[in-house]
């Protein structure tokens, strides 16, 4: 069992793009995904409960994507992502975020997140989208898996 504990603000501030995107000079790459989530950070200007964590999922269609950068918020916020590509994308974005100055609820500072976790999915040739959820700094996240009497929390 997966249980996430999102409040409306950090809500309030997903955002998805789809590339190429001509306004980012954004393309169907890596870089092109950076350009939209520091875009999405832009954006929220520290609300969401700032510093909050990304959740960014790359493919999918509109409902699989927003769907998939939520459920990548499990992940723990120590962890690294196996693939080395994405664990430095999620470094990278991470440190250009923070370099924003939008600091916590947008009053200014170096910290505006706490982290970036990246997932990807399939995607149809016609499309490449990019999904940003947050999660507020609060990070409250559980999961339990339950095997006959025994239950194990992570």
């Amino acid at each position: 069992m997966d249980l996430i504990l999102k409040g409306g603000g950090c809500e309030n501030v997903g955002a998805q793009f789809s590339l190429p995107d001509s306004r980012l000079r954004a393309g169907r790459d890596l870089d092109g995904v950076r350009r939209a989530v520091l875009m999405a950070v832009h954006d929220a200007q520290g609300l969401g409960c700032a510093p909050g964590v990304l959740g960014i999922a790359i493919g999918g269609d509109r409902g699989t994507g927003y769907a998939a950068s939520k459920a990548v918020l499990l992940r723990r916020l120590d962890d690294t992502h196996p693939d080395q590509p994405l664990a430095r994308l999620e470094r990278q974005i991470t440190e250009e975020a923070n370099q924003l100055g939008i600091g916590p609820m947008g009053f200014g500072g170096r910290t505006t997140v706490l982290g970036a976790k990246i997932t990807h999915l399939h995607r149809l040739p016609a499309c490449y989208f990019v999904t940003v959820s947050y999660m507020c700094w609060a990070y409250r996240r559980r999961r339990m898996a339950v095997d006959g009497d025994i239950i194990r929390y992570d």
